[in-house]
């Protein structure tokens, strides 16, 4: 049985994403942040798969998913975003908009990255598609 861990910081995405993968046939852990993640990864001996929010308070999908890459090599990543801004809404110049977060996401090691909203099924599918890819390489 594969192993997903699920980090964000929406609860409600956490049980959502923990139920379709469950019933997916995975083994799922989730945590609410990307250090909690980066124990959880440590206590369990790793994950084959990690989904990660982007936008999160502290560390943020990109520090995360680099953090990953580097600690746990063959473990897949996806960063999924649901949109937003990390900047306060007064100031501009420095904003980082979502598609720089998942460029910036991918150029540190991210596998695949996705918007919000996206279909169950897609997901899913896009989670087996990398991992079958550990099993040719």
């Amino acid at each position: 049985m594969n192993k997903v861990l699920i980090i964000d910081d929406e609860e409600d995405v956490r049980l959502v994403l923990g139920e379709v993968f469950r019933r997916a046939g995975f083994e799922v852990t989730v945590a609410a942040n990307g250090n909690e993640g980066l124990n959880v990864l440590r206590d369990e001996g790793g994950a084959d798969l990690v989904i990660t929010d982007v936008i999160m308070p502290g560390s943020d999908g990109v520090e995360t998913a680099y953090d990953i890459r580097m600690e746990f090599p063959r473990t897949k990543i996806i960063v999924m975003s649901g949109g937003g801004n990390a900047a306060p809404l007064d100031y501009e110049p420095g904003a980082i908009s979502t598609t720089a977060y998942l460029a910036s996401a991918t150029a540190v090691g991210a596998d695949l990255t996705i918007t919000k909203p996206f279909d169950r099924e897609e997901i899913v599918a896009a989670a087996r598609e990398l991992l079958a890819q550990n099993r040719t390489s």
